[in-house]
């Protein structure tokens, strides 16, 4: 006698019908918000599946990731004044919708958590500095002068790159940046020459003042990138030499802050290629990630190295560069382990690539331009200053991969991160 034919399976009919686990299987696979956003406006039944997805997420009380950077971009043709593409690295690097960051022409110096931009609203020798909320359109003043404590002159400046302690709209903020000033010269007279130097403030402040020189002439101590060290309450910034310097602000009686520094030096290396040092926190520890390139003139990023910090052992003996006094290494990581590092100045951040379904560690880097080069900001406005097009990832097999959109050259701003 013949077995009886198995149970047929009834074909699901709708979306619906399939299991919750089928359902989160394909949402996976979509992990970016807007994309699903889209999704929903198919049909009712894509709708009610991401509805409940959603809710069954929340009331599970397991931590959502973060949402990853969008990287900003000057749209090619804009829609109306300021648009931006906004390219997402959870959607493929796929352009998503246009942004209105006004003004215009404004030059991004870095960025905020909280959809914050930080820009140079107008022509650098009248700069209007501002902190832009994407999001909520509010809009906050940043210090546009320099003050300095060896002299009672207001210098002009121009901010390089900038890191907030917190949210601009909190009242404890405090700002650090790398900025360019200048005396603005007597009628007739010759321009002075520009200094590059370190300034803080605290919100309110119409000025930013220099509290110590950047190295007395000497370029090892100029510093290259700035990060806010939540947990010590103190600014780091890496220099040109890669030596640390330190600044932990502190309230004074008549509202200042006073000059606390730490420096820290590090047995110099002689790196040949480097195009740019950033430092970011990752797992709570202070890395800096190096970018090389084989041609300083405006060639894209060939590589990437990432080091951590170590104390040197007492029995390194180097008669020019002795333990006493450089007392800290940089030590090469051997992998990058579960990190996505996205990388810019004053703004790099860190993620767990494991908490991203079908993503893996790599470092994501802007074309933020050759920073000491003060052509970029005073140089001529016939020139092309940005390229914009060095944006991308880089894999530890060595890989580097354009996974943007390509954009347009700007004359004005380089690319920037949207921190959400």
């Amino acid at each position: 006698m013949a077995a009886p034919p198995p149970p047929s399976r009834r074909r699901p009919a709708s979306l619906e019908d399939l299991s919750f686990d089928t359902q989160r299987m394909i949402l996976i696979r979509i992990p970016c918000a807007v994309d699903r956003g889209r999704m929903s406006l198919v049909c009712r039944a894509w709708r009610k599946v991401i509805r409940h997805q959603r809710s069954e997420l929340e009331g599970s009380l397991l931590p959502l990731p973060p949402p990853l950077p969008w990287l900003l971009l000057r749209a090619p043709f804009p829609v109306g004044l300021g648009s931006t593409r906004a390219a997402c690295v959870l959607s493929g690097g796929r352009v998503h919708h246009y942004l209105d960051v006004a003004p215009p022409d404004a030059r991004c110096f870095g960025s905020h958590d909280g959809a914050w931009l930080l820009l140079d609203a107008r022509h650098p020798h009248a700069g209007a500095h501002q902190a832009i909320n994407v999001h909520t359109g509010a809009v906050l003043d940043l210090p546009r002068v320099l003050g300095r404590q060896t002299d009672a002159y207001v210098h002009s400046m121009v901010i390089h790159a900038a890191a907030l302690s917190s949210s601009p709209e909190d009242a404890r903020c405090v700002g650090a940046a790398i900025v360019t000033s200048w005396r603005d010269p007597a009628p007739g007279a010759a321009p002075p020459p520009r200094r590059r130097c370190i300034a803080f403030w605290r919100r309110g402040w119409p000025t930013v003042f220099d509290y110590v020189p950047p190295g007395d002439g000497d370029i090892a101590f100029d510093a290259e990138d700035v990060i806010y060290l939540r947990h010590s309450g103190a600014f780091a910034f890496v220099t040109r030499g890669e030596h640390l310097r330190r600044f932990t602000p502190h309230r004074q009686l008549n509202n200042m802050m006073a000059p606390y520094w730490e420096t820290d030096l590090f047995r110099p290396t002689g790196r040949i290629g480097v195009r740019a040092r950033y430092l970011v926190v990752s797992g709570g520890e202070l890395l800096m990630v190096v970018r090389f390139t084989p041609h300083p003139d405006h060639q894209p990023a060939s590589k990437f190295k990432v080091f951590r910090v170590i104390k040197r052992n007492e029995a390194d003996v180097d008669a020019d560069f002795p333990v006493a006094q450089y007392r800290w290494s940089w030590s090469e990581l051997n992998t990058l382990g579960d990190r996505m590092l996205f990388v810019g100045h004053g703004c790099s951040r860190s993620y767990k690539a494991n908490q991203y379904p079908g993503f893996e560690a790599g470092i994501y880097f802007l074309d933020d331009g050759t920073f000491y080069d003060d052509a970029v900001i005073f140089g001529n406005g016939d020139v092309t200053r940005y390229p914009c097009s060095d944006n991308g990832k880089w894999t530890e097999d060595g890989h580097v991969q354009h996974c943007f959109a390509r954009s347009d050259p700007s004359d004005h701003s380089a690319p920037v991160w949207l921190l959400p």
